[in-house]
């Protein structure tokens, strides 16, 4: 099957969960399913691209040794925003289980292995996996290769925004209004516009109950002014309008509550990224450290 943009977004991504899972003695996600949904090439492949992209974040490097430079670019420049969010996302949805939530909503899942992961949930728990539909293809078929069951409460839910409706597709496939739900966000948020997301957030709080939750991350203001920004965030902009898929969206976080007034949610949680370094970061020997620029919010719906 040919890999689309949206797929092989997803298998850098898992790439990145999986090199961290094997390669650190303080994993702080175990995500212990990523390695085995890519193939040997494709790690190859990604592992080669992210060595030699050493040359642009570091010039002046003098590491040769490939591994080396592996490791580099993943520990400073991918692994600790990917590994820290995935772990913040899943640690606020097992709180929010023990609250009752039933219903947990992966938007843009892409290759998230938390419905390959599940242990000892309810056993009226249902996952709701969204993405754009040949990423989504292109995950079942990857599946069915490797021979790997999809457990009985997962529903892979193909959306294409620009064309259907995330309410009318996930009732389709049999999401209950009326249950607490979970939703999780990642990576996305800052390459919408403004108004794509305060819509996105407006149809979840209209189509759940009081109480749901919504996770994402998000850029603050500072990282779009060259003035304020670090240089490992304008390094970040660059590649990315560099791929056709500019950085657009960031937020005050001081504002965050009154940007978000008119779509039904409050803020629950804000986390700054000195919050995230000393949640996940703390005392480790291997020197990863939280990104400048980057928070952790958790709404919840408030109507």
């Amino acid at each position: 099957m040919e890999k689309t943009k949206e797929s092989l977004t997803a298998l850098v991504s898992c790439f990145a969960r999986g090199y961290h899972a094997a390669a650190s003695s303080q994993p702080i996600f175990q995500d212990n399913m990523a390695n085995a949904l890519l193939l040997e090439e494709e790690k190859q492949l990604i592992g080669a691209n992210w060595a030699n992209a050493i040359a642009f974040f570091d010039p002046g490097t003098k590491l040769t040794a490939f591994e080396e430079k592996l490791a580099w670019v993943m520990n400073n420049q991918t692994v600790p925003q990917l590994v820290s969010r995935a772990r913040y996302a899943e640690d606020a949805l097992m709180a929010a289980i023990e609250r009752g939530v039933r219903q947990y909503v992966i938007l843009g899942a892409g290759f998230d292995t938390f419905s390959l992961r599940q242990l000892d949930l309810p056993q009226d728990f249902t996952i709701y996996e969204v993405d754009h539909p040949a990423t989504q293809a292109f995950k079942q078929n990857r599946l069915q290769e490797l021979d790997i069951d999809l457990p009985a409460n997962v529903k892979f839910v193909p959306v294409d925004f620009k064309h259907n409706s995330l309410q009318n597709e996930l009732k389709k496939y049999g999401y209950d209004p009326q249950k607490l739900s979970f939703f999780s966000l990642l990576g996305v948020v800052m390459y919408l516009e403004k108004k794509d997301f305060f819509q996105l957030l407006s149809t979840i709080s209209g189509m759940s109950v009081n109480g749901t939750s919504f996770v994402f991350d998000y850029l603050d203001a500072a990282a779009f002014d060259d003035q304020f920004a670090s240089k490992r965030l304008i390094q970040m902009r660059q590649i990315t309008a560099q791929t056709g898929e500019p950085m657009k969206t960031g937020f005050d976080p001081l504002e965050l509550d009154l940007e978000l007034q008119n779509c039904n949610m409050l803020v629950y949680e804000n986390l700054a990224p000195a919050n995230i370094e000393e949640l996940y970061f703390s005392n480790r020997e291997d020197g990863l450290h939280a990104f400048d620029h980057f928070h952790f919010a958790h709404l919840a719906v408030h109507k």
